[in-house]
C-alpha cells in the first residue's frame, strides 16, 4: 500500500514539475512542446518502478531515457490527431478522474495536511496543474478507443497467434460458478444489551467532566486507535461508513455524541476540529462480545438451513437470499459466477470446492468472515475464451502500432534534445 502511495506521488510530482522546471525544449510535435525536464522525469519515474540506479545502471537508464522519449512523442501526436477527429472530453469527466486522484492521495497519506506536506504545494495547486494532464491523458484514451473498440478476431487469427505463442502461453486454469450463504457471527440480545449499557454509561461520565482520552484507551474496543486516546486523525467525507459520517460530520466542535450503533458495535464520537469537508474526530467503540452460547446458536441455526438445501425443500438461491448476510446478496442470490480459479482469494473455499461435486452442497466451514455453505454449480474450460482475449489485445497492439507508425510520419517532428 504504501510501495503504492509514493509510485502515485511520484508520478504527480513527475507531471508537475516538469511544467515548472524548464530547462530547455526536447522535441516539438505540431504545436505541443516536449521539455528535457519531461523526458528526464518520465525517465527516472521509469527506472523507480523497475528498481534501475540511473547513476549506477548508465546505459539501461539512457535506453529509459529514449523509450520515455518515444512515448511522449507517441502522446504528442495523438493529441495532434485527436484535433484533428475533434475528440474531446467533458469537464465533468477531467474532473471526476481528478477528484479521484487527489481522493487516494488524501486516503493514503491519512490527511490533507500530510499529502500537502509530501507533496509541498497546496492540493489546490496540484490540482490545478494535474487538469490538463489528465485531460490530455483522457483525450488520447478516448481516440484509442474510439480507433479499436470495434475491432474483430477470426478464428484462423486466434489459431495463429496460439500457435506462434503456445510455448510462452501460460495454463489458463478452470472457471468456476458457485454460490454461497454467509453466516456472520453475532452476539445475542443479552451481550447487545450490555455493551449499550456500557456506552451510555460512558456518555454519562463524559458529560460529567469526564477524560474522553482515558476513558477511550481504557475501554474502547478498537485498539488502533485507544492507544491514542481514540483519535482517528482528519477523515475525509465518504471515508466512513454512513451511520458514523452522519453524526460525526453534524458535530460541533468539541461535541460528544450520544451513542450510535453501526455494523461495528456502539460508538461515542467527539469533534476534535474541521477543514472543509475533513475533520479530526476521536471515538470510543464498545462492541457487543460474542458468547459460547451465541456461537452454539448459529451453529444449531446453519444445520438447519443446510438440512433443509440437502432435502429439496429450499433452493439455494432462495436460502441465500432468506438467510445469508452478504452484503450483496439481493442483487447476485449468493451467485459468483464463472470467476478463474486462481483468483478465488480465500483459500478454504478452494479447498471445499475442489470436494464437492457439481450440483451438491457443501459442509458447513469458518472463515474469518463467519460461517459458509458452498454449492458448486458448475466448472468450466474457458482457456479458448481468454485465448481469444490475448489474440484480440494482440491484434489491437499491432494495429495500434501500424498506426501510430502512420501518424509518425504525418506530423511534423522537430528534435531538439541535443541543443
Amino acid at each position: 500500500m504504501k510501495k503504492q502511495f509514493f509510485l502515485l506521488l511520484s508520478i504527480l510530482l513527475t507531471l508537475v514539475y516538469s511544467q515548472e522546471l524548464l530547462d530547455g525544449i526536447a522535441v516539438i510535435v505540431g504545436e505541443n512542446i516536449i521539455l528535457k525536464s519531461e523526458v528526464d522525469q518520465f525517465a527516472r519515474l521509469s527506472a523507480s518502478q523497475i528498481g534501475i540506479n540511473p547513476s549506477k545502471n548508465i546505459e539501461t537508464y539512457n535506453q529509459l531515457v529514449q523509450q520515455s522519449l518515444n512515448a511522449l512523442i507517441d502522446e504528442n501526436i495523438l493529441l495532434e490527431q485527436a484535433k484533428i477527429e475533434t475528440i474531446e472530453v467533458k469537464d465533468r469527466e477531467v474532473e471526476s478522474m481528478l477528484n479521484q486522484q487527489i481522493e487516494n492521495i488524501i486516503y493514503q497519506a491519512g490527511s490533507k495536511e500530510n499529502a500537502e506536506k509530501i507533496l509541498g504545494n497546496p492540493l489546490t495547486k496540484i490540482k490545478r496543474d494535474y487538469r490538463p494532464i489528465i485531460k490530455n491523458r483522457l483525450i488520447v484514451e478516448k481516440l484509442r478507443n474510439e480507433k479499436f473498440s470495434q475491432i474483430n478476431i477470426t478464428r484462423r487469427e486466434i489459431e495463429k497467434f496460439y500457435n506462434t505463442f503456445k510455448d510462452s502461453i501460460p495454463e489458463v486454469p478452470p472457471t468456476l460458478d458457485f454460490s454461497q450463504i454467509l453466516f456472520h457471527i453475532k452476539p445475542g440480545i443479552k451481550e447487545e444489551n450490555k455493551a449499550r449499557f456500557t456506552a451510555d454509561s460512558l456518555v454519562n461520565i463524559l458529560k460529567q467532566g469526564g477524560d474522553f482520552s482515558e476513558l477511550a484507551n481504557k475501554y474502547s474496543d478498537d485498539p488502533a486507535s485507544a492507544a491514542y486516546g481514540g483519535d482517528l486523525g482528519y477523515i475525509v467525507r465518504g471515508g466512513f461508513i454512513k451511520e458514523f459520517e452522519e453524526v460525526a460530520f453534524s458535530l460541533q466542535i468539541k461535541e460528544i455524541s450520544n451513542v450510535i450503533k453501526t455494523d461495528f458495535g456502539y460508538h461515542i464520537i467527539q469533534l476534535l476540529d474541521r477543514k472543509g469537508e475533513n475533520i479530526n474526530v476521536r471515538h470510543i467503540l464498545i462492541k457487543p462480545e460474542i458468547s459460547d452460547r451465541n456461537i452454539e446458536s448459529i451453529e444449531n441455526h446453519i444445520e438447519y438451513v443446510r438440512n433443509l438445501l440437502i432435502s429439496n425443500k429450499f433452493s439455494f438461491d432462495s436460502a441465500a437470499v432468506i438467510y445469508s448476510d452478504a452484503p450483496d446478496v439481493k442483487i447476485n442470490r449468493g451467485r459468483i459466477q464463472r470467476i478463474p480459479k486462481n483468483q478465488i482469494q480465500q483459500q478454504k473455499f478452494l479447498s471445499v470446492l475442489d470436494t464437492i461435486k457439481t450440483g451438491r452442497v457443501s459442509s458447513v466451514f469458518k472463515t474469518d468472515l463467519g460461517y459458509h455453505i458452498l454449492k458448486l454449480n458448475g466448472v468450466y474450460d474457458d482457456s479458448w475464451t481468454t485465448i481469444e482475449h490475448w489474440a484480440l489485445e494482440y491484434k489491437k497492439t499491432q494495429l495500434y502500432e501500424e498506426w501510430l507508425k502512420e501518424l509518425r510520419s504525418k506530423f511534423n517532428i522537430e528534435m531538439r534534445i541535443g541543443s
